[in-house]
């Protein structure tokens, strides 16, 4: 065995071990709507992306083509994810042994180790890992570290294959996700730090300017071709969403993910949370203040780029990294209430951020940086096992939810307690249709629900034994009412609210909510989840 697999071999045995209890998770929320589609569609159907607002031809190609050899089961996507992330946690280690030597930085070989396996660990890497539909997040980390990687050899002179590389991953990467809009100014920072870091520059200029400016080129060209296509310059949520330009409420959020890596924000208390993220970082001094000491310290290293060791020019390239490939959500959302809740977003700025890090940790004493980064790694890997802990129990109650329902034949079928999330871990999740179960029925178990279902409100399960007490109250009423503490109802993804329909009213009052049907057909049905399996209620009707 060569020598320079062996770290990709450890990481992917890291990976195969700490990863095992998802085995057969993720298959939940949107994995479900692609499902529905894939099945109605074909192969030709890549070709337009089965109809959704995206370029993503190249992330559908991998992804139906799973689909298609696969369907659901759990092991074989288990096996490509894993080896998917212990791939990019090798070139990351590949990418810091580079830099360690062009840009002359004291990192010494266990200190990559290291450093690449916290990765690897890490938590906030659970969600796209686990979660089969952020296939898209794996494969464009690929791509960013390839050109990292390739691009220096280019501008060094070392053949113009490594140029054309570049440029047929870039390319690629246009048609995985729209987070390759903002590659293009990571790799041009990139190319500029190289130039003055690498100590080389007589023979950088030429080809890095052409590097960038063909990568430039391309995206340019992938907006174009979305202009055309789409009938917008950005697809996915749209140019409305991903264009809207708040400089401080992009900042806010920017500061918000910056912490949210940087400490292990997302396993603070609520308390916690509510103060630094709804309080301090949403003021509009402090992050007015933020932006004031961000834009002085750019102009305070322009100034010194000439003279700064290879150590701060990666502490700053890495930090500034971490924050463009946070920017193209900066202007979307930020929850923080449950655990991996966008969890996705952070792939790839925390490999940047870490990076950083790893040259501060290399000028650091050999035993203090080594016995730090592990204490640092055994405390990623104690969140990571409680976040994949979360995913195993999640998907067990969905299992248990599956195999226990029985009432195909009936219509409507009307949920009083649909699980939305485990300690924020999708399950049943829905917005803006009438039920998260009956898509989980119908694409998930060997016999569909043809009816209507309504899942009457969902709620966050903190045990796998949650559940609610039914109560009929009235000759068309009923009283639900949770059957513990620490619960809260859900309604499209955000706190639930009285509402009504056809069918029914259902009025939130807290810990409990009346339902009160208008009307309640022959063949309809009651049920509730208790635990890991459905109840039928059957109502007295008079």
């Amino acid at each position: 065995m060569k020598k320079e697999s062996l770290p990709f071999l450890l990481f992917l045995i890291l990976a195969l071990i700490t990863y095992s209890p998802s085995i057969g998770a993720g298959f939940v929320y949107d994995f479900l709507g692609w499902q529905r589609v894939y099945n109605e569609g074909s192969f030709a159907d890549i070709l337009h992306c089965f109809g959704y607002n995206g370029n993503h031809q190249l992330l559908h190609f991998f992804f139906y083509s799973i689909y298609a050899l696969f369907h659901i089961q759990g092991l074989p996507w288990f096996l490509i994810f894993c080896t998917l992330h212990a791939f990019n946690a090798w070139l990351l280690f590949t990418w810091l042994r580079q830099l360690a030597g062009r840009w002359q930085i004291r990192m010494s070989l266990t200190v990559i180790y290291l450093v690449s396996i916290l990765y690897l660990l890490h938590p906030y890497c659970v969600e796209p890992v686990v979660w089969k539909v952020c296939l898209h997040y794996l494969l464009s980390f690929s791509a960013v570290m390839g050109l990292m990687i390739l691009a220096p050899k280019f501008v060094s002179g070392r053949g113009r294959s490594f140029g054309i590389g570049c440029l047929v991953i870039y390319a690629a990467s246009l048609f995985l996700l729209e987070i390759s809009y903002i590659t293009p100014l990571v790799l041009s920072g990139f190319l500029l730090v190289d130039y003055f870091a690498s100590k080389n520059e007589a023979s950088l200029g030429r080809r890095g300017l052409m590097l960038a400016g063909s990568v430039w080129g391309i995206l340019m060209l992938g907006l174009l071709l979305n202009r055309i296509t789409l009938g917008s310059w950005v697809g996915h949520y749209g140019a409305e969403a991903h264009l809207h330009f708040d400089l401080l409420g992009m900042m806010s959020t920017e500061m918000k993910y910056f912490l949210k890596h940087l400490v292990n924000a997302r396993f603070f208390s609520y308390t916690q949370k509510g103060l630094l993220f709804d309080t301090i970082l949403s003021s509009t001094e402090v992050i007015f203040a933020c932006l004031t000491l961000l834009m002085s310290l750019t102009i305070l290293y322009v100034i010194k780029i000439r003279s700064l060791s290879g150590t701060w020019h990666l502490v700053c390239f890495g930090v500034v990294g971490s924050m463009l490939y946070v920017a193209p959500v900066s202007n979307l959302f930020f929850y923080h209430l449950h655990i991996g809740m966008n969890d996705r977003f952070s792939y790839i700025p925390i490999a940047f951020l870490w990076a950083g890090l790893a040259a501060i940790a290399g000028r650091l004493p050999k035993g203090v940086s080594v016995t730090l980064l592990t204490l640092i790694i055994l405390m990623q890997l104690y969140f990571q096992q409680k976040t994949i802990h979360y995913w195993n129990l999640s998907t067990k109650v969905i299992q248990g939810l599956k195999a226990s329902y029985q009432w195909h034949d009936y219509s409507p079928v009307f949920v009083l307690n649909s699980p939305d999330n485990y300690h924020g871990i999708v399950m049943a999740s829905i917005y803006g249709e009438p039920s998260g179960i009956d898509e989980i029925i119908d694409h998930q178990t060997p016999k569909s629900h043809p009816g209507e279902m309504y899942d009457i409100f969902q709620f966050n399960m903190a045990t796998p034994g949650d559940g609610v007490i039914v109560e009929q109250t009235g000759p068309l009423q009923l009283k639900v009412t949770f059957n513990q503490w620490g619960n809260w109802w859900h309604r499209n993804g955000i706190g639930a609210s009285s509402y009504e329909n056809d069918y029914y009213t259902a009025d939130m009052q807290g810990h409990h909510y009346i339902l009160t049907f208008k009307k309640f057909p022959e063949q309809s049905a009651i049920i509730y989840q208790d635990g890991d399996i459905w109840k039928e209620f059957k109502m007295e009707v008079e």
